[in-house]
């Protein structure tokens, strides 16, 4: 018999609705069960005391609209998510305030006086953010953990040869075994500037040696400029976000060694992984969360050779 290929022991067969639970009865779900039971029930009941007084047919009216209801609740779904769960997050959604404040929860329930009035004065509540802290070393805390956030770089797996595929899918399979507690990849894309690009390659261009190489230094910033009014120009960075429970006071936090831990295998596979400090951190948050205005002013790199071989995110 043939020996396996090194190709063939990677490829397994994974069904679509792994997540799809399993049902109990009549093909529905527990969940769809205590939807349809009781409107069944309630529906029943109603028949055996109404049929005596009620016409079939006002009966049979009232019930269809109302297990049709049942039925929907319990079959229908919204973006993965049952109707039913769909509706209490709309009721729930209802009911919160629209509009938060940075004031502690004792604040008075309307708009100040300086604040533009609408028909109806909305609500307010305090705003509770997730993070209530970022030391210099880059550790962010939560509510009852901490976070470390590594800047990663990826890696073209398709333009390498089987083996050496083989050896990154395993040696990334020894990372994933690794870890002991919650991580996170984040993949965010940026809008690309090339204005700083075009303008350092003009700059540059009376420098060059030879006046060939100046014109093709322009011919390339025209390029650059013709690609940028005509196309959506996009970056990618890629961050791992590391938690850990917070430990003694003493030395650094758990969370910093792991990180440490997780990007020195990263590195193992090709991938450049650089935690960051508390500086590039600040910086990064304050870009995901307002990616539409300038970004505040990048962190200055750091010296000797971590600047050239971890560049930032």
């Amino acid at each position: 018999m043939a020996s396996e290929t090194p190709a063939a022991r990677w490829r397994a067969c994974i069904p679509a609705d792994i997540d799809r639970p399993e049902p109990v009865a009549f093909g529905l779900t527990g969940r769809q069960l205590l939807i349809v039971a009781p409107a069944v029930l309630v529906l029943w009941g109603g028949f055996l005391g109404l049929k005596e007084t009620v016409p079939v047919w006002a009966l049979a009216g009232a019930a269809v609209p109302l297990a049709a209801v049942a039925l929907v609740l319990a079959l229908g779904q919204r973006d993965g998510m049952g109707l039913d769960a769909f509706a209490l997050a709309a009721a729930s959604w209802a009911r919160v305030p629209k509009r938060r404040t940075g004031a502690r929860s004792g604040i008075a329930g309307r708009l100040p006086a300086w604040a533009p009035r609408t028909r109806r004065d909305p609500r307010l509540a305090p705003l509770r953010l997730p993070a209530s802290a970022i030391s210099a070393d880059g550790v962010v805390s939560l509510d009852g953990r901490e976070a470390v956030l590594i800047a990663c770089t990826t890696v073209n797996v398709h333009l390498a040869s089987q083996e050496e595929q083989d050896a990154a899918i395993g040696a990334f399979a020894a990372v994933l075994d690794s870890l002991t507690h919650p991580v996170q990849i984040l993949l965010q894309g940026r809008s690309l500037d090339l204005a700083p690009y075009t303008t350092m390659l003009r700059d540059n261009a009376a420098g060059l040696a030879h006046p060939a190489l100046a014109e093709a230094a322009r011919a390339h910033a025209d390029f650059l400029d013709t690609l940028r009014s005509r196309c959506d120009l996009t970056r990618r960075q890629m961050v791992l976000v590391v938690t850990a429970r917070p430990g003694a006071a003493e030395g650094p936090a758990p969370v910093v060694r792991i990180a440490e831990e997780v990007a020195t295998q990263l590195g193992g596979i090709g991938v450049t992984a650089r935690r960051l400090d508390g500086g590039w951190t600040r910086w990064l948050l304050g870009e995901a969360m307002e990616p539409w205005r300038d970004a505040p002013a990048r962190p200055r790199e750091p010296d000797g050779d971590e600047a050239e071989t971890c560049p930032p995110p």
